[in-house]
């Protein structure tokens, strides 16, 4: 038994190194999802924007929260409106009509905002709303700003098809930059504070801070430079604040090396199954134990027969009365002590059948009398009646 165990956590030992192996010799694929993560190094997420944007700042506070402006401003000590900036980053998960009422109060107290989204869909359009401002999908490349104090005057864009804004009065607010001469980067005075809005967020993501064939590390200082007041809350819906804390412990460091991770997940997943293939070997028979069989149907179809066989019309259509109105009340949780216009109403809406059929059926119930003999063209009438209000019970029900 002692050797069987040792072979087994050879087996195990084994899968992990060659899992390891696959992963130091094979290089991973590059992931060009736009994940928009500070802590991703993808190609098109925010590491490097998140470890840089603290040195471009002059002096200022840098706070991160990953709750919406709403639970930041419920459960934090804000600091004064015209000292704030607040910032978001491709969250659309981060406003909601509350937040952005709570956001558009501050900026009109003094603070400013500054958004960089792809799309402003969703609760970004409430914002969008509130500055008449909209925004529609354009093709282009080229971004340059409009004074032309960059050092560079246009920037080279990957992708095709970015948003623009389209504004309705052009007075009151001011170009930073264009896409293709149309507006992508614009501001605007609201109350006492600012707003800032980009539709190109891209552009602070690895590839662009990274790539110097881009020259699209101005953008990111352009970008920075409108943070200007001593206190920047960065709304980052991937932010954790385990972050802080300098936790080298096994499983950090397993997870955070690929190789590591799958030669862990391979080493559970092997366990699991040597569990569960030795457990059916040791494991006694389980006798199979027979449901106990619902006669119910089978008897009123026994009792159905009867009644029809010996031409019973009356007390046949009786009974199916009474299972019809059973199987409304069961099935369709619609009352049957009163056979009214309220009845037919609910009928119709569950069963979505001719109304004019309810009511030939509503209307045969209320006159039926067990002591008149009917027929069997009776009995078929009813039963089509059943059929087009999609009531069955019996074999058909089951």
């Amino acid at each position: 038994m002692k050797s069987e165990y040792i072979k087994y956590i050879l087996y195990f030992v084994v899968a992990a190194l060659v899992v390891v192996g696959i992963q130091l010799f094979f290089p991973n694929p590059i992931n060009w999802n736009k994940n928009y993560n500070t802590r991703s190094k993808d190609p098109y997420g925010l590491y490097v924007f998140n470890k840089e944007l603290p040195k471009l700042l002059s002096n200022q506070q840098l706070h991160k929260s990953s709750l919406t402006p709403y639970e930041y401003f419920d459960y934090n000590k804000v600091p004064a409106d015209s000292s704030t900036t607040y910032l978001l980053v491709q969250n659309p998960y981060a406003l909601d009509q509350v937040s952005v009422s709570k956001l558009m109060e501050k900026v009109a107290n003094g603070a400013d905002l500054v958004v960089a989204s792809e799309r402003f869909y969703y609760s970004y359009s409430l914002l969008l709303d509130t500055l008449q401002i909209n925004t529609y999908d354009t093709k282009g490349k080229q971004l340059f700003f409009v004074d032309k104090s960059a050092k560079k005057d246009t920037i080279h864009l990957r992708d095709d098809y970015h948003s623009i804004f389209t504004i309705s009065k052009p007075e009151k607010y001011t170009a930073i930059a264009k896409l293709n001469n149309n507006l992508s980067f614009i501001s605007t005075k609201f109350g006492k504070g600012n707003v800032y809005l980009s539709t190109t967020p891209i552009l602070l993501t690895n590839y662009y801070l990274l790539n110097k064939n881009q020259h699209s590390a101005q953008f990111t200082e352009r970008f920075a430079s409108y943070l200007k007041k001593d206190h920047i809350v960065w709304f980052d819906q991937n932010y954790d604040t385990d972050q802080i804390a300098n936790n080298d412990s096994l499983f950090k460091i397993i997870f955070k090396y690929p190789s590591l991770r799958y030669a862990w997940y391979t080493l559970i997943i092997g366990l699991i199954l040597y569990l569960i293939f030795y457990g059916k070997r040791r494991q006694r028979i389980v006798p199979i134990i027979e449901p106990v069989k619902n006669t119910t149907v089978e008897y009123v179809e026994t009792v159905g027969n009867l009644y029809y066989q010996e031409k019973n019309h009356t007390q046949l259509l009786d009974k199916q009365i009474k299972y019809a109105l059973h199987y409304i009340r069961t099935e369709y949780k619609i009352l049957t002590q009163h056979l009214n216009d309220d009845f037919i109403s609910k009928l119709q809406q569950k069963t979505m059948a001719n109304e004019d059929d309810i009511k030939n059926f509503v209307h045969f119930i209320n006159h039926f009398n067990t002591n008149y003999n009917y027929t069997q063209q009776d009995l078929i009438h009813f039963n089509l009646l059943l059929e087009k209000l999609h009531i069955h019970y019996g074999k058909s029900g089951k």
